[in-house]
């Protein structure tokens, strides 16, 4: 992986780089969502088992699948007509999150959230750049739940939340850049940080409570004495589970998934099935030889079970994204595959249906089927 190509982190810099649309501001691919319709092949998989306080469980009998079999999904595409709104246009989008049948995406570049429909259509774009009050300056995570969307605002170092329609309803500052933020229980927002890598003691997750006091800090950085290749082993993702607990997955590195409860508390470890692809990379570096296990490169969750994105190899020398989706379940096992028409960046999936931005930096809405 190299680290001129930003490879595990293109879509969270704060430098300008990381993946956009081709070609000048509202030309070239239409400016909507492609959308991609489906049969829900994948429901027979949902509620197999999931991540729960009692811990992982199990597939129940007659889940429709043996002990080795794997399905495989495919996806088909619809055209949507394009929207003639520029503000419908995606200048850099970091991350999506749900919320009933809107989709909210966090526009680093316009400093703005986009907001669309279920069904890809633009609704509307609030923010813009500004350190006051509701303006944002590359806002990194936004999540919603219960009719309120926050917002990560990464260089005013804050939390802001607001309503549906962009209205500002509160915020909170955090004493570092802040990178993604989830919602774990009405009292109980998670917050993610990069980590300088210079001290062990940096925690990468703190739990906040409402009105921005600290919960629970944790997640300590791995430190060694090569900062740059300590960038890359602290990348993590989150994946919020059921009843305010949530997932850490290592973006490289170790095969295992590390379960926490809404306190902080770590519930358990489990091990992914040896069958989701994991790509090695030797890191040109100078000095000794070092070498990255590219092990996720986006993950989300959805109904219990875990959708991890692997990474593929870039012209032998560096990873970006992948076209291959596996399903995990709360055990570690691979429920299933999916195969997407083109690499994504990342992704969120609710009911079958996966909002992912691709590698021009567009905004696409996938659903599944049985391949033929």
């Amino acid at each position: 992986m190299s680290p001129s190509a930003s490879a595990c982190s293109a879509c969270d810099r704060t430098d300008g780089r990381g993946p956009r649309r081709r070609g000048p501001r509202g030309r070239g691919r239409p400016t909507g969502p492609a959308v991609l319709a489906v049969t829900g092949a994948i429901a027979g998989i949902w509620g197999a088992v999931a991540f729960t306080a009692s811990g992982a469980g199990s597939a129940p009998a007659g889940a429709g699948l043996g002990a080795q079999e794997v399905a495989r999904l495919t996806v088909r595409e619809i055209a949507v007509p394009p929207e003639a709104s520029d503000e419908a246009v995606l200048g850099r989008p970091v991350a999506l999150a749900f919320d009933g049948n809107r989709v909210y995406v966090a526009d680093a570049q316009d400093c703005a959230v986009k907001v669309f429909a279920g069904d890809g259509r633009f609704l509307r774009s609030f923010g813009r750049k500004g350190r006051g009050p509701g303006e944002l300056s590359f806002p990194s995570g936004v999540d919603a739940a219960a009719g309120l969307v926050y917002v990560a605002d990464k260089l005013n170092r804050r939390v802001q939340v607001f309503d549906p329609e962009g209205g500002l309803r509160g915020g909170f500052p955090v004493e570092a850049a802040p990178d993604k933020i989830y919602v774990l229980e009405p009292d109980a927002l998670l917050v993610t940080f990069n980590p300088a890598g210079r001290r062990t003691d940096e925690a990468r997750l703190r739990i906040y409570g409402a009105g921005g006091e600290v919960r629970w800090r944790g997640l300590s950085a791995d430190v060694s004495a090569d900062p740059v290749y300590d960038s890359f082993r602290n990348m993590i993702l989150i994946c919020p589970g059921e009843g305010g607990d949530f997932v850490v997955v290592r973006r490289s590195g170790e095969r295992r998934l590390a379960r926490f409860d809404v306190r902080g508390a770590l519930v358990a470890e489990t091990a992914v099935d040896e069958r989701h692809a994991f790509v090695a990379m030797d890191m040109p570096f100078k000095g000794p030889a070092k070498r990255l296990l590219g092990f996720c490169w986006a993950a989300a969750a959805d109904r219990g079970l875990l959708y991890l994105a692997a990474p593929e190899p870039v012209d032998g020398r560096d990873l970006g994204p992948g076209r291959r989706l596996s399903v995990v379940d709360g055990t570690g096992r691979l429920r299933a595959t999916v195969d997407l028409p083109r690499p994504v960046h990342r992704f969120a999936v609710r009911g079958g249906r996966i909002f992912a931005v691709d590698d021009d930096g567009a905004l696409c809405l996938f659903e599944t089927e049985a391949r033929r």
